[in-house]
């Protein structure tokens, strides 16, 4: 088989992973049932799966969006080898037979070695050095498709006549005027976190929003909305405390006291830091006793179910979703890619 074919063979498998695209790209008034002469449309469909099941409608949206996009990257580089052979004067494997041998790279011990270990379970007890000629041809055999990845990353990053339109799913989620917020209203990327001063997950990505907040500095504005779990005992006092704080201009300064000490969030420890940063005393610990806003916390969580939020932290970036304490990288991208989108 050519390298082509090997690599167009990969493209088949991820078009399987679309298929159900065109069924989900029906217009909301197609006729898609009916009972008797009562018809259901796919806006009726769409609304009952968006009621009942919001979360894995979201995961499914997502995960059709990203192999898409993959399926498109991969499209676009077989456009670009194209192009570049037959400027070349030389056919598509002619090509590849000249630029892949200096991107395969050899396969190291260190890279047997960690596959091993990332995948010691499965292994049936086998040591490494037993399992080393397995997994060296293993690696062996992604190494065409690397380098072909490789020279593909090249040409598109020389090319200046790319342009890619695919939309991503979007979640519009309500903004209200008493949501935390940081960074200035025409931001061009609006980041709305659901998150719970409990979680773990939610400190790890806190660091992650400090480090893109100092990158991007005014091209972003950060909301903040509770989803404390049940499992959090302490989670939904402080998501009381946190608007409580609000009231006094001290959200964001009581919200990293409390990531930064999540061990300890407790009433009478959310009384003292506001105390220690400075809020009036009597009139947080009368707002927090009084749970006044017991009701906007509870109406985050009702939203955020809504929106198809399960876990902590989910995130939307302009309405993408972003599940879990994901990388920084990984929200550079939908950032740079959005910031592209509005011409900056």
């Amino acid at each position: 088989m050519t390298q082509r074919g090997f690599h167009l063979g990969l493209l088949a498998g991820l078009l399987l992973l679309v298929s159900v695209g065109p069924a989900l790209a029906q217009p909301d008034e197609t006729v898609v049932g009916r009972v008797g002469d009562v018809e259901v449309t796919m806006a009726d469909v769409d609304d009952a799966w968006l009621q009942n099941d919001a979360a894995n409608r979201m995961r499914m949206l997502q995960d059709l969006y990203e192999t898409r996009r993959r399926v498109l990257d991969i499209v676009v580089g077989e456009i670009l080898v194209e192009r570049e052979a037959a400027a070349r004067g030389l056919s598509y494997d002619e090509l590849l037979a000249e630029e892949l041998p200096e991107r395969t790279l050899p396969v190291t011990d260190e890279e047997i070695a960690l596959l091993y270990g990332q995948n010691e379970q499965v292994f049936g007890g086998r040591t490494l050095e037993q399992m080393k000629p397995e997994i060296r041809a293993f690696l062996e055999q992604q190494r065409p498709t690397q380098a072909l990845h490789a020279l593909m990353a090249e040409l598109r990053a020389a090319a200046d006549d790319i342009t890619l339109d695919l939309d991503p799913p979007r979640t519009r989620v309500e903004v209200k005027g008493e949501d935390p917020a940081f960074g200035p209203a025409a931001a061009p990327v609006e980041i709305i976190e659901f998150s719970d001063f409990q979680c773990p997950f939610c400190k790890q990505l806190t660091d992650t929003l400090e480090t893109l907040k100092a990158q991007y500095g005014d091209d972003l504005r950060l909301i903040f909305k509770d989803y404390p779990l049940p499992s959090h005992p302490q989670a939904f006092k402080a998501a009381e405390a946190g608007l409580c704080a609000n009231e006094q201009g001290k959200f964001w300064e009581l919200h990293d006291v409390m990531f930064g000490r999540q061990d300890a969030l407790m009433v009478e420890n959310l009384k003292q830091y506001a105390g220690e940063l400075g809020m009036d005393q009597a009139t947080f610990d009368a707002c927090l006793d009084s749970g006044r806003f017991a009701a906007q916390v509870n109406a985050d969580l009702r939203a955020g179910q809504g929106y198809g939020v399960s876990s902590t932290p989910t995130v939307f970036v302009n309405g993408r979703p972003v599940l879990g304490a994901a990388p920084a990288d990984t929200f550079r991208q939908i950032i740079d890619d959005e910031l592209e989108r509005a011409g900056r």
